[in-house]
């Protein structure tokens, strides 16, 4: 017979096993945006830059773009990002 002890905290302990010696950890935000193609291709050329992976598709008419940006550090990765989305704005407000 065994006992379970769920109704404690310590009842079943989680221990996640440590990363293997040659993964490191890596933070990721994807960023997707719809409209036409000419808006598309310069939110493209824009994500064209270090840990970003831009994409684009296009479904009934319009333009999907999706932008992942990938980073080890998680402030190096939002620093991306807010930088993005600055760019991303620009592009906007100037259509």
């Amino acid at each position: 017979f065994v006992r379970l002890r769920h109704a404690t905290a310590t009842g079943h302990p989680h221990n996640s096993p440590p990363l293997p010696r040659d993964m490191v950890e890596s933070h990721e935000a994807t960023i997707q945006w719809s409209g036409t193609a000419h808006m598309a291709q310069r939110i493209l050329a824009a994500a064209a830059r270090p840990h970003c992976e831009a994409f684009s598709q296009e479904e009934d008419g319009e333009t999907l773009v999706s932008v992942v940006v990938q980073h080890t550090k998680l402030q190096e990765l939002r620093d991306i990002v807010d930088a993005l989305l600055v760019d991303l704005a620009d592009i906007e407000e100037s259509a």
